[in-house]
């Protein structure tokens, strides 16, 4: 057995579906064959690929991803499309807060298809603020958990929130490289996953411009519920949208 066949063996039982492609993506990163190995030993470890290269395939961008910083998901790109679309709407200067920005995908994305975007990002974690200046050099970038830790005066054309909304009980089932290289911070919604949406709902509204939108990433059965938190703050209008290809549920209101 090659090289290369043992280490996609290695991988292989790890649990790694895609081993050929995973070592294919480490080869290109690796500077010398004993990085590659350093790296294909991290990969057998649990540790996200994304982590590892430095770097997440996002709706066709490179985001960088830093060790311990959650790794943007692929269905996440329908929440970042709907949030570019309204905001590619609006006159030119239209401001998107990135609400839970994690590495900063959403804006990134935003900010890449519609010129002239104020933005600002906001994330609780260091770690996550330190990867988002790297990837939103033109942006503000905020350590806060809370839209109320911007000046009073703030408002926004529209409000990305990709917020934690595993359900605590449900954790034990994620995959392990994310129970183990994510930041719980990022995770973990509560008992019923929507405890972070409730909390920063009266927030979210009054950061609203007139005629402004906010855009959830949430599960399919949490949209009834997420809709009433979002009315009992003054926000109607909401339309859920969906992609079954990426598994992805996105509820926008007004």
């Amino acid at each position: 057995m090659g090289e290369r066949e043992r280490m996609v063996a290695a991988l292989r039982r790890s649990g790694s579906v895609f081993a050929e492609d995973e070592l294919t993506e480490l080869h290109r990163a690796a500077p010398d064959e004993a990085a590659l190995a350093a790296m294909v030993a991290r990969r057998a470890a649990g540790e996200p690929i994304e982590q590892i290269v430095g770097t997440a395939a996002f709706a066709g961008l490179r985001i960088r991803v830093r060790p311990g910083v959650f790794v943007p998901r692929r269905r996440t790109e329908l929440l970042a499309t709907i949030v570019a679309d309204a905001l590619a709407g609006l006159p030119r200067g239209a401001r998107l807060l990135d609400l839970g920005c994690g590495s900063g995908a959403i804006a990134a994305l935003a900010m890449h298809r519609v010129p002239g975007l104020e933005v600002v990002a906001i994330d609780a974690d260091p770690r996550a603020v330190d990867c988002a200046r790297e990837n939103l050099t033109a942006a503000r970038v905020v350590l806060a958990d809370s839209p109320d830790a911007l000046d009073a005066s703030a408002r926004f054309d529209v409000v990305a929130a990709n917020l934690p909304y595993v359900p605590t009980r449900e954790l034990a089932l994620m995959p392990r490289d994310a129970r183990e290289h994510e930041p719980l911070l990022a995770l973990d919604g509560g008992p019923d996953g929507l405890v972070p949406l409730r909390r920063l709902a009266p927030s979210i509204a009054a950061r609203l411009a007139p005629g402004g939108r906010v855009a959830v990433e949430l599960a399919p059965q949490q949209v009834d519920a997420a809709a009433g938190i979002l009315r009992a703050v003054g926000l109607g209008g909401a339309e859920v949208r969906e992609d079954d290809a990426l598994g992805a549920t996105v509820l926008v209101a007004r």
